[in-house]
């Protein structure tokens, strides 16, 4: 049996996304030893979860990576995949067998149950449950047989060739889960307190949706003790009122601040914000369910020239130093290859337009949501933008309930719109397959479970469900890269805008604010000063 690690063409690509970055937000530690600290840490968050279900989840995961862990995760320094619920693992010379050596003495957070075999086993039944198939059942199809050898060792069989086993095992939908709760609860779980049972760092108390969600030492917690044992998310929608949250004191961190408020929050004594290349892009997605205009290939193509990506980005994200995409995906995931900006081309619009037969132009209905930094702006300047074409939108900006809903497993028929905004980005891992295949392989079922926009393409789906399969990374580089250009440039699921940034603003009393490789804040590591 062969022990695995990161291979080289990942680790560079792990190792940017964090390593040296850290220092300016750790606070003044001067004198720390004599400091007194807070027993609660207060966090501003713009959106509350949809569901504390790992398997289900479809928002931010920020605060369900509290409460759950995964077997590995990747290491921050070196971009290896290092042990996390397994202490151990090793693969077979096919690689067609997976043995994982589980850590003993894991305790789950609210029962107090120690974590075993049995529990991992049931947490993959119900992720592969094909009767009853749950939002990320897709991603753990290449799982065969998951078997508990002893209460520690867990060996699994891959069903085919699999090219990103281990990435998988980084993604918050391979969270382990107690196996009594599964029971229990079933379909339940992830939506009330006393369902919810994780390993991680802290266990639930209370969540008053949209509100509060209040969160406990796990004071079994395998890795130690946590920087402050008390956890309080405050879900804020508003940039205005999360600003003035921080500037007053009332909260400790601060998420995703807006544009304009970047600046003076950077000039304000007591205050420091955080800013750093982010894994996740903006664009608006087109809805190519069948009867609706942007079904249509050319259509698209038309759209995408006839907006001024790079411009709009640099009007409304150029002041946090955010730039214009240059691929589907952002340049940190294994896979990315670049190819620039979308093309900027009026005539060539108004060509593609006249070609589809649209000479005389068209009406187009587009999507926001606030919730996204600047997403009311960005829709209006699409507005704008396709004015010059002879395409007159019409913009709804919706709460996050209604946006949620419309990604969440629906008919063509229950989206009205033909463009939305949405954010790209992966599931955890470093892997583009995350990226890309979930969201851009035909539906299966027809709903946007996870392909937002029912975007189809052969050579797409083709490219995509090989590329995964494929044992040599150099041709999976190869397979992507020509996915990539379908879905971008040939055949456009979306027009592209921002790389976003992650960026968060706290007291200057926080110290150890840190990020995963994954960029995971770790909330656990915080402590702050009184």
């Amino acid at each position: 049996m062969k022990k695995s690690k990161l291979s080289g063409l990942w680790k560079k690509a792990a190792v940017m996304s964090v390593a040296g970055i850290l220092a300016a937000c750790m606070g003044v530690t001067v004198g720390a030893e004599e400091a007194e600290y807070k027993d609660t840490l207060i966090v501003a968050e713009y959106g509350d979860s949809d569901s504390l279900d790992p398997q289900k989840n479809v928002s931010h995961e920020k605060i369900m990576r509290e409460l759950y862990e995964g077997l590995l995760e990747i290491d921050a320094e070196t971009g290896e995949f290092v042990g996390a619920l397994a202490e151990s693992w090793e693969h077979s010379d096919d690689y067609m067998t997976w043995t994982f050596h589980l850590r003993q003495g894991v305790k789950f957070a609210a029962s107090g149950k120690e974590m075993t075999s049995a529990d991992v086993v049931a947490t993959f039944d119900r992720l592969l449950d094909k009767e009853n198939a749950g939002r990320y059942t897709q991603n753990v199809e290449f799982i065969d047989t998951v078997t508990a050898l002893d209460d520690y060792t867990v060996e699994m069989t891959l069903a085919y060739e699999y090219g990103a086993v281990e990435d998988t095992f980084t993604q918050a939908c391979t969270y382990i889960m107690n196996a009594d709760y599964l029971e229990e609860y079933g379909s339940d779980i992830g939506f009330d307190p006393a369902t919810i049972d994780g390993t991680g760092p802290y266990k639930l108390v209370s969540w008053d949706m949209d509100e509060e969600v209040v969160l406990v030492e796990n004071e079994e917690w395998w890795r130690g003790e946590v920087g402050t044992p008390n956890l309080i998310f405050k879900i804020i929608p508003e940039e205005a009122s999360r600003a003035m949250a921080i500037e007053t004191g009332e909260v400790d961190v601060m998420d995703r601040p807006g544009v304009d408020d970047v600046q003076r929050l950077e000039e304000t004594e007591g205050l420091v914000v955080f800013n750093k290349p982010g894994y996740g892009l903006h664009g608006f997605q087109f809805n190519c369910s069948e009867g609706r205009v942007c079904a249509d290939t050319k259509v698209r193509q038309a759209i995408v020239n006839a907006i001024d990506s790079e411009t709009i980005c640099q009007a409304l994200y150029g002041s946090i130093g955010e730039t214009a995409t240059h691929a589907p995906l952002a340049p940190q995931y294994f896979g990315y290859t670049d190819m620039g900006v979308q093309p900027y081309d009026v005539e060539k619009a108004k060509e593609l337009l006249a070609e589809a037969g649209y000479e005389d132009g068209m009406e187009l209905s587009v999507m926001t949501y606030d919730g996204y930094n600047k997403g009311v702006e960005l829709a209006e300047c699409i507005k704008a933008n396709l004015a010059d074409v002879g395409i007159n939108v019409t913009i709804e900006a919706v709460d996050g309930a209604t946006f949620t809903a419309a990604v969440n497993g629906i008919t063509p028929e229950e989206m009205p719109w033909d463009m939305f905004i949405m954010g790209f980005g992966g599931l955890g891992g470093l892997d583009c397959d995350g990226c890309l295949r979930r969201v851009f392989v035909t539906s299966p079922d027809g709903l946007n479970t996870n392909n937002y926009g029912w975007y189809s393409n052969e050579r797409v789906d083709e490219l995509l469900n090989g590329a995964i399969v494929e044992m040599d990374q150099d041709k999976r580089r190869e397979m992507y890269a020509e996915a990539e250009q379908i879905v971008y440039l040939d055949d456009p699921v979306a027009v592209y805008f921002n790389l976003r940034s992650s960026i968060f603003v706290m007291t200057d009393k926080v110290e150890n604010f840190s990020m995963s490789a994954t960029q995971r804040v770790e909330f656990e590591k915080i402590k702050v000063r009184e």
